[in-house]
């Protein structure tokens, strides 16, 4: 049986950790995609970065990256390309072995945070298993079926976007006039306006992607 597994990662126990570790208002969100014989998460997103050549410098200095490519820029953000090295081991081999499917990545100052969904549920022990053995300091955190995901969100939200939202609509942010400002709840979660600001920006995306378009597409059919 299918089934997603959640899991934590100290910063440096991912390859892109390098890259935010002397910029601790940065962050990287790694692209959903299936793993190939290829190579695996190859699109990531950088966001709220001082430097981005500073960023893309201490990348290309490490050893499981070969380059790094910019393919699209932001307000606040860039897009990227990764190609990693032909001797890569841990994390991302072990997905790629397993042939785990990325659903959601994210990695700030305090850690990475990945949510995996794997064909069968005896593959997650063996991928822990693997992790292990290459010294991953890897966490499990939770594992639940896709069923159960649906129900918990239906609209494809992270748990940083849906918990923004969400205390956003309970403070009134989107009253008329607004009760608080992007700046009061970036206060709330210790994080800048701007992270707010794409929180809730690709949150309601998501959200009108989900519903709204959705419903349109039906009906024009």
């Amino acid at each position: 049986m299918a089934t997603i597994a959640a899991f934590q990662l100290p910063r440096n126990g991912f390859p892109l950790g390098v890259g935010i570790a002397g910029d601790p208002s940065s962050s990287v969100e790694l692209e959903r995609v299936v793993p190939t014989e290829g190579g695996n998460i190859p699109f990531f997103w950088v966001w709220n970065c001082a430097d981005f050549d500073a960023f893309e410098r201490r990348v290309r200095d490490s050893d499981a990256v070969r380059s790094v490519t910019v393919l699209a820029e932001a307000e606040d953000g860039q897009l990227y390309r990764a190609r990693w090295g032909d001797d890569l081991e841990g994390f991302l081999s072990g997905m790629t072995e397993l042939g785990a499917t990325l659903l959601n990545g994210t990695g700030t100052r305090d850690g990475w945070r990945f949510e995996l969904r794997f064909d069968e549920r005896s593959s997650v022990r063996t991928f822990l298993e693997y992790c292990q053995e290459q010294a991953v300091p890897i966490e499990l955190t939770r594992l639940y079926t896709p069923q159960e995901a649906s129900a918990r969100d239906r609209y494809s939200l992270t748990d940083e976007q849906r918990e923004t939202l969400r205390l956003a609509y309970e403070r009134g942010y989107f009253d008329e006039p607004r009760a608080i400002t992007q700046t009061e709840l970036a206060d709330s979660f210790d994080i800048s306006q701007r992270a707010v600001s794409r929180r809730l920006q690709r949150g309601l995306s998501r959200l009108i992607g989900e519903t709204i378009a959705i419903d349109a597409d039906s009906s024009e059919q």
